[in-house]
């Protein structure tokens, strides 16, 4: 495993990368979006045992920090939705020139679900498989979502792809958005129907990765990490 810093004078990110384990034909990456705040903290070693399985199924990964937290550049707030998927794509461009592959996988937890969904809706030729691991509904970006006041808040929703985010809020995906080849994982069964086109939807009814009290037992969703590593087989 390798630490490095990468991206622009103005804008430094830290990541994580780690080379695939197994030699195959074809290069195979995978860019790993992470949550955001304590999120981040309390599934920090479900994302690390998640890169631990891909490696050595065959796939190069990288995992690094948003500007503005964790090792990256930046101070705390001066990150914003924008900003935060356009590091998304720096990190595509490292992956690529890192590995030589032309596509990458995104897979990417709550907050990194609807950042990734909204990057491979803007670069979708660049994106093989896309993951999206419990993203966060609208009402949870509007209150979790930064302490935005709602007219912010909805600039922020379009952003990042509203019609991703609004459908899990309603119970719905407009899939048009998403590439074809895309996973939705969700711990829980939404209280109503829903309803998700095309999309493969799975349900792994586990500890949540970024809940604080599964440290308390030491566990990582295992299932979910292991479906994950095959569905992008």
């Amino acid at each position: 495993m390798t630490s490095f810093h990468f991206g622009s004078r103005q804008r430094r990110l830290f990541g994580y990368y780690e080379p695939a384990q197994a030699n195959f034909s074809k290069v195979r990456a995978v860019l790993l979006c992470h949550p955001m705040g304590n999120e981040q903290i309390f599934a920090y070693r479900t994302m690390r045992q998640l890169a631990a399985r891909l490696v050595p199924s065959g796939f190069h990964v990288l995992r690094f920090d948003y500007f503005g937290t964790g090792d990256s550049y930046g101070d705390t707030g001066e990150g914003d939705l924008a900003s935060w998927c356009g590091d998304i794509e720096t990190a595509i461009e490292e992956l690529k020139e890192i590995t030589g592959a032309t596509k990458v996988n995104l897979a990417g937890l709550r907050l990194g679900a609807n950042l990734s969904g909204r990057v491979a809706d803007h670069r979708p030729k660049e994106i093989s498989k896309l993951i999206l691991w419990e993203p966060l509904a609208a009402d949870e970006l509007a209150v979790a979502g930064f302490g935005c006041p709602a007219a912010r808040a909805e600039r922020n929703l379009r952003l990042i792809g509203s019609d991703i985010v609004e459908g899990f809020a309603r119970g719905a995906i407009k899939t048009a958005l998403l590439p074809s080849s895309t996973l939705v994982l969700l711990t829980a069964r939404p209280p109503s129907p829903t309803e998700f086109g095309s999309l493969a939807v799975e349900y792994v009814a586990e500890a949540s990765a970024w809940i604080e009290e599964r440290l308390d037992t030491g566990t990582i969703p295992a299932e979910a990490l292991q479906r994950i590593v095959d569905w992008l087989q």
